[in-house]
């Protein structure tokens, strides 16, 4: 079975840190999952763009467990060369228009991706397959992408593209842009016999219910995993390191480790600690947020400001980078996780996966995922959140036993499991 998977988030996230999200870590895990299992014979290709084509190739050659995955042209360079020399002839044609600032950087800007894709061709140690191998490919699987179209036209390759969430669709409120998003794409475009993975039930049942032409023999579920950089850390030295390095007092604290944006509630968090910590008069805990600003924020800000009194205790770290998340997961006491929606929730099972107790909400996936090891409550109930973070803070006896009950819970997860559900996959959508 010869699959090719599409990694562009992986070579956008390669040299923008604004694309090394949880999609990033997903499509990243599940590529090494599926290069080491050995059950298909896997290619990749970057479907977005010529650059994208560039910035995959670069990311590759700087993974050792990857590299030597050959890669598949789509066809791009051979477009973008058309549109290239469009704009050179345009140049020559009316030498006026090279006085035109905006031309002269869109052509040098080309003519930079052109002479860069090339020089990475030419790398001996990389694999670049033509256009020409697609016909050998049994099976395109876009882990976030819609279908480019060289490939929607090709009717002998069975296509396949994973759902992550509904959120454009179902929550309009919680999704940034107002033109059409790539899940509104993929799934308004899908053809009859295009397959669907979801990353879970509650994902799974979100899409049949949307849209009912969808044959649900077609949809299947694989469960995302945590990745190895979360793990209880038992390193009181490197704990303290890191509470240093992010500013945070050496005093208990509750974690919440979202991108910063409407949906994940992080201003409802701040309101509810900043009572908690008030009507309790408690003076040692603290409320550490972290993550790199999305969207809409301005509120969790003036949250922030309206607990000025708190400010020592209220600690915004900004991005924290995957070598410091163990360490930076397993100082806390809690981890508080009151999202509207997730399509899965892996924040959630990274902090169990890390032996940290979990409050988070009864809504979306996040109970599938959490199980009975966590505290679910409504996201919209301040009260029952204040009230679970008051019991944590003050009993010993439940945060062990959460803890307990968080490990057990995350080792139901793992990136071997997802990769074997996915292979299944792919054996099902190429029978169907």
């Amino acid at each position: 079975m010869k699959v090719l998977y599409d990694i562009a988030v992986l070579g956008k996230g390669h040299y923008d840190l604004h694309y090394k999200t949880g999609i990033h870590r997903v499509v990243e895990n599940i590529a090494l999952a599926l290069a080491a299992s050995g059950d298909c014979d896997l290619h990749f290709c970057a479907s977005v763009s010529l650059e994208n084509v560039n910035q995959a190739i670069d990311y590759l050659q700087a993974n050792h467990p990857l590299e030597h995955i050959p890669l598949i042209s789509l066809g791009i360079e051979k477009s973008f060369y058309e549109k290239l020399t469009g704009k050179i002839n345009r140049l020559l044609e009316q030498p006026q228009r090279a006085l035109e600032l905006s031309t002269l950087r869109n052509a040098f800007q080309a003519l930079r991706e052109s002479l860069h894709y090339e020089r990475a061709r030419a790398g001996k140690s990389f694999p670049i397959l033509s256009s020409q191998a697609l016909s050998t490919i049994d099976l395109y699987h876009s882990p976030f992408h819609p279908f480019p179209g060289r490939l929607k036209a090709l009717k002998s390759i069975k296509k396949i593209v994973t759902i992550h969430d509904l959120i454009p669709i179902i929550h309009p409120k919680f999704f940034e842009f107002n033109r059409p998003s790539s899940v509104e794409k993929v799934i308004n475009n899908a053809e009859p016999d295009d397959c669907f993975i979801c990353v879970s039930n509650s994902t799974k049942n979100d899409l049949c219910n949307y849209r009912s032409s969808i044959d649900s023999s077609h949809v299947f579920v694989t469960h995302l995993a945590a990745s190895e950089y979360f793990y209880p850390c038992n390193d009181e030295e490197e704990i303290y390191s890191i509470k240093k390095k992010f500013n945070i007092p050496d005093v208990p604290y509750i974690l919440s480790l979202n991108t910063l944006e409407p949906r994940k509630n992080i201003a409802h968090t701040i309101r509810c600690f900043a009572k908690l910590v008030e009507q309790e008069n408690i003076k040692d805990l603290c409320l550490v947020i972290t993550g790199r600003k999305g969207w809409g924020y301005d509120n969790i800000f003036d949250e922030l400001s309206n607990a000025s009194s708190l400010k020592e205790r209220i600690i915004y770290t900004g991005y924290a980078a995957n070598e410091n998340l163990a360490a930076l997961y397993s100082g806390a006491i809690a981890f508080a996780f009151p999202s509207f929606y997730e399509g899965f929730g892996l924040p959630p099972l990274e902090a169990m996966q890390c032996g940290v107790p979990v409050i988070t909400s009864n809504t979306s996936s996040l109970p599938e995922v959490v199980g009975d090891a966590g505290i679910i409550i409504s996201p919209e109930d301040g009260d029952a959140l204040c009230q679970s973070m008051l019991e944590i803070y003050r009993n010993s006896s439940l945060r062990k036993s959460l803890s307990a009950k968080s490990i057990e819970q995350a080792k139901k997860f793992s990136w071997q499991k997802c990769a074997g559900e996915t292979i299944q996959a792919y054996k099902t959508a190429l029978s169907v």
